[in-house]
């Protein structure tokens, strides 16, 4: 709350609010465009516009091609090709040869052949290539099931979080409702207390006291009906409807009863079942096959390869003739890079560095994981507790108002302590409303936490 709250009373309403009303962020809309939505169809939509997921799709779609193209390389590379030549003439030459008396032109032995066609086929297969082939499959195997498992982990994200907004948007209504009854008694006791003013039965400053009370309420509803908008408007887009779709919430789907395990059932797999985790798990193998990869640069290559030629004229033939002939050649080529003895150490040190940045952050997760299940649930346990707190709160404040009312109506208790039973009131049920919404965000965090949340 930004407003000055000048006496008791009013403070009990505006705490109440300031405590409730903490970073949440949902929809309203035009009243005629109204679209009740249960949580896990609000979980459904959400996935299916979700920009994040959409984006971790194409990433283990891409995943996919690449190991595609890196299993295709197993094949041998087989060209064709075709072509065609215009040479240039050339003179003739005449050569003399002992024993007879007329010079011999040199294309009688080599004739010149302007036009010149090649078609023929090309093989080449890596026979050994130490290994690479086979840790490079091996590490996009790895890097693909790590983009699977992290889509998996987006797709939790973004469900949590349309529950905390789905949650919130609950929690701002709710609170709405109440605050509009107690707007209506604070109404009636306003014009209760100036008929008592004009009976001579109670002051003006009795009159000022339940006016302030009145306006305080109302900048609160106005607050609150600001914060339901908001909501309202990001859920829409965040579910992709249209802005000015009003969404009603599901009661349901938030106060239906909820079974919890102890603690150490969320501690024991969690390993197992947390998809940030498979995907760190899958990141630390695939640093481990690049290693091995890199390493194959210290073995020898063997290559086998063939040509298919069928050329015209053919330049193996002697004399060349003005027609097609073919001829082949096949061969066998072993090398070894000698320079990769120095720049195979310089991979090597990248890839072993990589490994550890992986580890390190697979630990990482994996304490956070830890401490995270541990808080929501402890939070949970703590919600549950609050629940029947606030249960007992409110049920005392309702016997208390009811009997400072009738006191004040027969005149032996002052309006203060009717204006301190209403706020008593209010934030009581206010509470309740808060503690069961929070019991709920802090039970699906927690089973987020502990990776067995599932989306549908």
């Amino acid at each position: 709350m930004k407003h000055i709250v000048p006496n008791k009373n009013s403070a009990f309403l505006v705490l109440g609010f300031a405590v409730f009303l903490s970073p949440v962020k949902l929809i309203a809309g035009d009243s005629l465009k109204y679209k009740m939505l249960s949580l896990d169809s609000a979980i459904a939509m959400g996935l299916q516009h979700s920009r994040q997921v959409q984006y971790s799709t194409a990433r283990v779609n891409e995943s996919k091609s690449s190991l595609k193209d890196i299993n295709s390389r197993i094949y041998p590379d087989l060209d064709v090709f075709a072509g065609y030549s215009r040479l240039s003439d050339v003179p003739t030459q005449y050569f003399h040869f002992p024993g007879s008396s007329e010079p011999i032109p040199s294309t009688t032995l080599f004739p010149v052949i302007l036009n010149n066609y090649t078609l023929g086929a090309s093989l080449n297969e890596s026979v050994f290539n130490g290994f690479q082939w086979k840790y490079a499959v091996q590490n996009m195997q790895f890097a693909e099931k790590s983009t699977e498992f992290s889509l998996e982990s987006q797709k939790s994200n973004v469900s949590i979080g349309i529950i905390m907004e789905y949650v919130n948007l609950f929690k701002l209504e709710r609170a709405h409702d109440v605050l509009l009854e107690n707007l209506k008694l604070i109404k009636a006791h306003v014009d209760e207390v100036s008929d008592f003013v004009g009976h001579g039965i109670a002051t003006q400053n009795d009159l000022l006291r339940t006016q302030l009370q009145l306006s305080n309420a109302q900048l609160t509803e106005m607050d609150i009906k600001n914060q339901i908008a908001t909501v309202n408007y990001n859920l829409d887009i965040m579910l992709g409807l249209p802005e000015n779709k009003q969404i009603g919430v599901d009661s349901n789907s938030i106060l239906d009863n909820k079974s919890v395990q102890p603690l150490p059932y969320y501690l024991q797999n969690y390993t197992q079942n947390r998809n940030d985790l498979k995907a760190a798990d899958m990141q630390q193998k695939a640093a481990e096959s690049n290693i091995n990869e890199t390493r194959s640069g210290l073995y020898p290559r063997v290559t086998i390869g063939a040509d298919y030629n069928y050329q015209r004229p053919n330049p193996r033939v002697v004399p060349p003739l003005d027609q097609f002939q073919p001829t082949w050649d096949i061969g066998l080529k072993i090398s070894y890079s000698l320079t990769g003895l120095y720049t195979n150490k310089n991979k090597a040190d990248i890839s072993r560095a990589k490994l550890a940045e992986a580890k390190a952050q697979y630990d990482d997760l994996s304490d956070n994981a830890k401490m995270d299940i541990n808080k929501d649930y402890l939070q949970y346990k703590e919600s549950l507790e609050k629940i029947s707190v606030s249960q007992k709160s409110l049920a005392q404040a309702m016997e208390n108002y009811k009997l400072v009312k009738s006191k004040y109506d027969n005149h032996i208790a002052l309006l203060t302590d009717l204006l301190d039973a209403d706020n008593f009131l209010l934030n009581a049920k206010i509470n309740l409303i808060s503690s069961k919404a929070d019991a709920t965000l802090a039970y699906y965090s927690m089973l987020k936490a502990a990776g067995i949340f599932t989306t549908k």
